[in-house]
């Protein structure tokens, strides 16, 4: 049984990662998705300059193109925008990521894609809005982090603050966004029978991310503080350094683990006292209780905390290496890292979809070369405009 969007047709004009990450979703769920690149691109110098990369192409572009199809349209060209223009007219979904502006100047804006098929659900993600003036910017994941004080309150103590350096926080962020509000647009679709325009961006979603750290400084006017490993609203909630030199990550949520805790590293008395006696109690007193703490964690190797604190049913977890995640037997039981074929890359690792649905379950499969769907997406053109003469001509 196919996915749950099977026989929702995405017309993917998305670059970089934004884009490509919420329609990669939209693929997993069973929609065809046909990601449009530029003819006469080399697979191997997509997204040249940006390492690491394999036989010359961005892991980047591979990690974030797979569950699509992929055809060559220059939409410059008069002939190629017409080709484009018949493939929409079977399209469900139109979803690009740009600047404001961009999709006019190729023919592919809101209202001529709508003319061509009233019920086509058109997504288009900016940086900046489509409104103010900085509406014509460019966007990036880690200005726009800047921008919306993302890395406010992250570092060590007594250091800078720190933007999210993996590169995917408000790109992944708001192209998750963009899955879910083309799925709430193909809802109301089936609703009331008509497409609609849906804008996003991702000072929009950088923002929407931050709603509850946002909130609590506006209300109350305290800026979060560093605390490197530490979470801000619970204590203990940090990473010990063991005696094996590892460290172990320790979040003690309710006052029954906290007097787990103290049992399980020798210090029952610690649950008594009031310094300590509530979280915000523990919250107050943070760097007392980390002076108590440090000594008796540095006592004992990372294994002994994770055993006995995870058999008391205390949060524990440590710091994992990628290649240990890679083959966890917890991860391995799940699948949730995937070997996926590919067509020019050969076998590459990739997360996988992160939902499991039961009767109409996600797929996985690998990223296409540009291009390399195009003989077969021009028959189905072909065919669709054939079918939809000949159902003229009976009318």
């Amino acid at each position: 049984m196919g996915g749950p969007l099977e026989g929702i047709k995405v017309f993917d004009l998305t670059q970089w990662m934004v884009g490509p990450w919420g329609s990669m979703q939209l693929g997993a769920l069973g929609a065809d998705v046909i990601h449009i690149e530029m003819p006469d691109i080399a697979w191997n110098t997509l997204g040249a300059g940006v390492p690491p990369t394999i036989n010359g192409t961005s892991i980047g572009y591979i990690a974030w193109n797979m569950n699509k199809r992929a055809m060559s349209l220059d939409l410059k060209q008069q002939e190629h925008r017409q080709k484009a223009y018949e493939l929409l007219k079977t399209c469900d979904v139109f979803f690009a990521n740009t600047r404001p502006g961009i999709p006019a100047r190729l023919g592919m804006d809101y209202e001529t894609v709508s003319k061509i098929n009233p019920q086509i659900v058109y997504c288009q993600i900016t940086g900046w809005g489509e409104t103010g003036p900085m509406r014509d910017d460019a966007g990036a994941d880690t200005q726009v982090q800047y921008f919306t004080g993302l890395p406010s309150g992250t570092g060590v103590p007594e250091g800078e603050d720190e933007v999210y350096r993996h590169f995917t926080q408000v790109d992944g962020t708001c192209g998750n966004y963009s899955a879910i509000a083309i799925l709430m647009g193909l809802v109301a679709r089936k609703r009331t029978g008509k497409g609609q325009l849906i804008e996003l961006s991702m000072l929009r979603a950088a923002s929407a991310l931050q709603t509850g750290r946002i909130g609590e400084f506006l209300s109350s006017g305290m800026f979060p503080a560093r605390l490197g490993t530490a979470g801000q609203s619970t204590a203990p909630d940090r990473a010990f350094l063991c005696s094996n030199q590892k460290y172990v990550g320790v979040s003690v949520t309710s006052e029954g683990e906290w007097k787990a805790f103290c049992d399980v590293i020798g210090r029952p008395e610690l649950a008594a006292d009031p310094a300590f006696a509530t979280n915000s109690d523990r919250v107050a007193h943070r760097k007392q209780l980390d002076a108590i703490l440090e000594p008796i964690f540095g006592a004992m190797p990372v294994e002994y905390w994770t055993m006995y604190l995870g058999r008391a049913g205390v949060p524990v977890g440590y710091q994992m290496s990628w290649s240990e995640l890679r083959y966890h037997q917890q991860v391995t039981d799940n699948n949730y890292i995937l070997d996926v074929e590919t067509a020019a890359w050969g076998s590459v690792a990739s997360g996988g979809p992160a939902y499991h649905l039961s009767k109409t379950p996600a797929t996985w499969f690998g990223t296409p070369f540009p291009g390399q769907h195009d003989a077969e997406i021009d028959m189905e053109i072909e065919a669709a405009r054939a079918s939809a003469s000949a159902t003229k001509q009976e009318a």
